[in-house]
């Protein structure tokens, strides 16, 4: 097997693909609700770069892994890519210097290691699970844990909505990894060797000169 034919591929049937669309599209929603009706009191970077630029990755990451997620899987990294572009931006505005380093090469992290799987450099997905999974268990149990104690450093419900859609695009990450499966692109499907094998059938076959009556006999025969 070449190494440049492998890449990884998912089908739309399976159900961690739903699964991670479905989160994808309802944290477009969550983004969408929680600034609605504040857009008025926002500059136009702040809607670009924290509304229109997750949810365009929201929307791109959908369409891929359900149309294109058998051969083009791979392009999930334009997605991932835009998003790690919109978390760098959003860092920026923390109040500790050394939160929004480490998070910056957090990120920065997650798109390398995520380009070089899909496109088979790192030859392993597994490590995308703690990549995805870790960040989403510390959003739980330490930044939003007043939230869900209700206490009275809780978060607005504006506050809350966008945290919600950002804990929904890392679970669509972590579910999406167990959808990846290798496959040898150098081969066909199940399904397209099938569709090929039907068009070679139907294909007129080729006259075998053996089997072909020549003209010389055909005019000897008149002859007698």
């Amino acid at each position: 097997m070449e190494r440049e034919k492998l890449r990884y591929s998912v089908s739309r049937k399976n159900i961690f693909v739903k699964l991670s669309a479905l989160l994808m599209g309802l944290s477009a929603l969550l983004r969408l609700f929680g600034y609605w009706g504040f857009w008025a009191n926002k500059d136009a970077a702040f809607i670009y770069t924290q509304i229109a630029l997750p949810v365009l990755c929201n929307v791109l990451f959908i369409i891929i892994i359900l149309y294109m997620g058998k051969r083009l899987f791979s392009l999930t990294a334009i997605p991932v890519i835009l998003g790690v572009v919109f978390f760098i931006i959003k860092a920026l505005g923390f109040d500790s210097v050394l939160h929004t380093i480490l998070c910056i090469l957090l990120y920065l992290l997650v798109a390398m290691l995520y380009t070089g799987t899909v496109f088979g450099v790192v030859r392993t997905k597994w490590l995308l699970l703690p990549l995805f999974g870790l960040p989403f268990v510390y959003h739980i149990l330490v930044e939003d844990r007043n939230t869900f104690l209700a206490n009275e450093n809780a978060m607005s419900l504006a506050e809350w909505l966008p945290e919600i859609s950002v804990l929904c695009i890392m679970l669509a990450l972590f579910f999406i990894t167990f959808a990846m499966k290798k496959r040898d692109f150098s081969k066909p499907e199940p399904d397209e060797q099938e569709i090929i094998d039907i068009l070679t059938q139907n294909e007129d076959p080729v006259p075998n000169k053996e089997t072909v009556p020549s003209k010389n006999i055909e005019t000897e025969d008149e002859h007698e």
